[in-house]
């Protein structure tokens, strides 16, 4: 398997697409990173890449219940899955295990070591292998709270607030920390105003978080929520309510220096008119998608398949 920095190049072997849960290894240069020449580009910037569009959605039934259940959140190797459940009558994070992609969810479990008995903890974010994981909590200090752990069959370690991730008298939500933990994207919400999408950077992950600053070009008329940073920074997902209640969008940028692009909305089947669609989580050959919806009445998991073009 060969890798460039500026998208995958793909020397297919020991089934990688089916090993990710995904498309064959030819078509997923369509989402990730830039077209090799000749490939797409959608009327836009040559090389640029498209849209990604997706086959209807099917709801995760063996992670869904009666309950609300949102923001999803998985391991690299999709095994592991971390989402917000009220099931036990409080926000809490909940989490289960499969043993291969495609295989059936084993039944959710509630991750006492980072719920708080008197406090909402929600929209997790965990690392690719499965040792880190962000969230947001409501126990004081309110904020960005993370937690590490030794093995992916260890339990987890006390939360640590993160200091470093706040913005003014905004409420700080809704991390995402891409692969490289280099970038975290969040929603904050000052009071009185509408949700936006900022953005933290540094140099090792060891490093603390520089400050927080808006992301550039992500500012619709509405609320911009629930980010998902992908592409090296140059892709990203989010939750937009600029043409209704809440719908997913899309925007690109040609580098992580430019502003992004206008949004654009990924449309039906996705998006379902007066449903709250939501949270979006994308696999890391960019062939499966899991989110929130409403759609059945009650806010679940769902899962798409990308449509290759």
């Amino acid at each position: 398997m060969r890798w460039r920095s500026r998208g995958i190049t793909v020397a297919c072997g020991l089934g990688l697409g089916l090993a990710l849960g995904g498309a064959g290894c030819e078509d997923q240069r369509f989402v990730i990173g830039v077209f090799a020449p000749g490939q797409g580009g959608g009327g836009g910037a040559a090389g640029a890449p498209e849209r990604p569009t997706f086959d209807a959605p099917a709801a995760v039934t063996e992670l869904n219940s009666d309950a609300r259940e949102e923001d999803p959140t998985l391991t690299g190797d999709l095994l592991e899955i971390y989402f917000m459940s009220d099931r036990s009558g409080s926000r809490d994070i909940w989490a289960s295990r499969r043993a291969a992609p495609g295989s059936p969810w084993e039944a959710p479990r509630a991750v006492e070591a980072l719920n708080s008995a008197d406090s909402v903890e929600d929209t997790p974010c965990v690392s690719e292998d499965g040792l880190r994981i962000w969230f947001f909590s409501e126990r004081a200090p309110k904020g960005i709270w993370r937690a590490e752990r030794a093995g992916r069959d260890d339990p987890w370690g006390a939360p640590a607030r993160v200091d470093a991730l706040v913005a003014g008298d905004g409420e700080v939500m809704s991390p995402h920390v891409d692969p490289s933990e280099l970038r975290v994207v969040v929603g904050v919400e000052p009071p009185g105003a509408e949700t936006y999408i900022a953005i933290a950077s540094r140099e090792r992950p060891e490093d603390p978080w520089g400050a927080l600053a808006p992301l550039a070009g992500l500012d619709g008329a509405g609320d911009e929520h629930a980010p998902f940073l992908f592409d090296e920074g140059r892709q990203i997902l989010l939750r937009s309510s600029r043409e209704g209640g809440g719908d997913l969008f899309w925007a690109r940028r040609p580098s992580t220096e430019a502003a992004f692009e206008e949004a654009e909305s990924l449309g039906e089947p996705l998006n379902l008119p007066a449903e709250r669609d939501t949270d979006p989580h994308l696999s890391p050959d960019g062939a499966v998608l899991f989110f929130a919806s409403t759609r059945s009445g009650v806010a679940d998991i769902y899962e798409a398949r990308r449509v290759a073009r």
